[in-house]
């Protein structure tokens, strides 16, 4: 009877030892789980809808007139369409102004240039709507219509915006701002004007179908271009 106890005790003992092993030897061998890598193949663009403002324009010297030629051209473009406006002011032929719209191609990497191929709703004698091809890049723009091309320097366009709106300001008011009165009915308007950004100066000519005047004006304007005074002296 002892050896049967001490038998079954030797048995437990070693099946003890055995499943101790066996648990210890799964858990050492246990997988180690790994959260699965993600990866977002979709690549994310982004597309700035903020509309670009560029300008272009010449002006000529003046002749013994004081005329000059004024080309100017204003873009927006947002995306793929572009509006804006393209005056041709000619010193000694009929002017042609009017709003453009259409689209524009993308960049051509040799040149750095862009063509927009536009709609022209001009006013030169009555409405009328032309084609016009615009190649324009950094610092420069060709109008191309028919066989003829015009060429533009850029400037900024807050230049352009102060000076039209003191040509502007001149044609509107230039009844109130002459020192001198017209006479036997006549009304006062401007045949041209220059404008000295820099100075914030100008001169200015203008008649009433009897008298004709040209002087000197000086202006201010505020951070938008726009005219706060204007004093003809």
């Amino acid at each position: 009877m002892k050896k049967i106890i001490i038998f079954i005790f030797v048995i437990a003992v070693i099946l003890g030892i055995s499943y101790s092993y066996l648990v210890n030897k799964k858990e050492a061998i246990a997988p180690v789980v790994v959260p699965p890598v993600v990866t977002n193949t979709k690549s994310t663009v982004v597309t700035d809808t903020k509309p670009a403002e560029l300008c272009f324009a010449k002006f000529g010297a003046p002749d013994v007139n004081g005329s000059y030629d004024r080309d100017t051209l204003r873009l927006i473009v947002n995306g793929e369409k572009v509006t804006g406006e393209l005056n041709l002011l000619p010193a000694e032929s009929d002017s042609k102004t009017g709003e453009i719209k259409g689209t524009v191609g993308p960049i051509n990497t040799t040149t750095m240039t862009r063509t927009a191929d536009l709609e022209w709703f001009t006013f030169a004698g009555g409405t009328n709507t032309e084609k016009v091809k615009i190649i324009f890049g950094a610092g420069s723009a060709s109008v191309k219509q028919g066989t003829s091309t015009l060429d533009l320097p850029e400037l900024p366009c807050l230049n352009l915006i102060e000076r039209t709106n003191v040509e502007n300001y001149l044609s509107d008011n230039i009844s109130e701002l002459s020192p001198i009165k017209a006479v036997l009915g006549g009304t006062w308007y401007v045949v041209y004007a220059t404008v000295d950004l820099e100075k914030n100066t100008g001169v200015v000519a203008y008649e009433d179908g009897h008298l004709s005047e040209k002087k000197n004006f000086s202006y201010t304007a505020n951070a938008k271009g726009e005219v706060v005074s204007l004093t003809i002296k």
